[in-house]
C-alpha cells in the first residue's frame, strides 16, 4: 500500500455517501475529500475505484465492502477502512485482516438516538398517533369525540427487551423511569443488577407475563 500524500500534504478521504455539513467541513481541514455528490449508492466499480484511489475509505453500513473491493484497495493506496456507522457486518473484516488494513467504527454513537426512536415506535402504537397523524394530513378529522382513536396507555406495562447491551439498557432506563414499565430480558451472558432497572433477566422473554 502506497502512503503517498497527495500535492496538497494532505491524505485523500474517499466518503461514499454525504454527512453533516459540520463533519464535512471537518474533515476537509485534515485531508483531501472525495465526496458523494449525488448522495446515492455506489456501484461497484465506483467503490473499487474509490478503495483503490485513496489513502482512507469511510463506507457507511449501505454499502457492500466485500473482499474484491478490499484488495483493491489494498493493491492500491488504501491503508484505513473508517466505517461510518456502528455494525461492520458489511465489510469482510477477513479480508482486511489480511491485508493489514486497519477497520473502525462509531461504536455507542446511535445508542440513545435508537433507544429514543424505540419509544415514540411504542408510543405511537398504544395511542393510534400514526392513525391520526394520516387522518389529519388527508383532511379526514371532524373534531374530538371520546371514542375516536382510544388507545392504550404504555405506562405500568411489561417490556421485554432481548439482548441487553447498550441499546438494550437505554431502552429499559427510558421505560422503567419514564413510564414505570416492568422489564424483562434475555442476555447471551448474566447480568447481575437488573440492568440498572430492576428488570428480570429470563431464558424465555415470552414467557415473562405481564400486559
Amino acid at each position: 500500500m502506497s502512503n503517498t500524500r497527495s500535492s496538497s500534504g494532505k491524505l485523500s478521504i474517499f466518503v461514499t455517501r454525504r454527512w453533516p455539513q459540520a463533519a464535512e467541513a471537518a474533515l476537509g481541514e485534515h485531508f483531501d475529500v472525495t465526496l458523494n455528490d449525488g448522495d446515492k449508492p455506489l456501484s461497484r466499480d465506483a467503490l473499487i475505484d474509490g478503495f483503490a484511489s485513496h489513502d482512507i475509505a469511510a463506507p457507511t453500513v449501505s454499502d457492500k465492502i466485500d473482499a474484491e473491493i478490499v484488495a483493491a484497495g489494498a493493491a492500491g493506496k488504501c491503508r484505513l477502512i473508517s466505517n461510518y456507522g456502528v455494525g461492520v457486518n458489511h465489510i469482510d473484516l477477513a479480508a482486511a485482516a489480511a491485508h493489514d488494513i486497519p477497520v473502525t467504527n462509531t461504536p455507542g454513537v446511535l445508542t440513545d438516538a435508537t433507544a429514543d426512536i424505540t419509544m415514540t415506535l411504542m408510543l405511537m402504537l398504544c395511542r393510534r398517533a400514526g392513525e391520526g397523524e394520516r387522518e389529519l394530513r388527508a383532511g379526514e378529522w371532524t373534531g374530538w369525540r371520546p371514542t375516536h382513536l382510544v388507545g392504550r396507555a404504555l405506562s405500568g406495562r411489561t417490556l421485554g427487551i432481548i439482548g441487553m447491551g447498550r441499546i438494550g439498557r437505554a431502552v429499559a432506563h427510558r421505560a422503567h423511569f419514564g413510564f414505570g414499565m416492568d422489564v424483562v430480558f434475555q442476555n447471551r451472558s448474566p447480568i447481575a443488577d437488573g440492568a440498572g432497572v430492576g428488570g428480570r433477566q429470563l431464558t424465555d422473554v415470552a414467557a415473562g407475563g405481564g400486559g
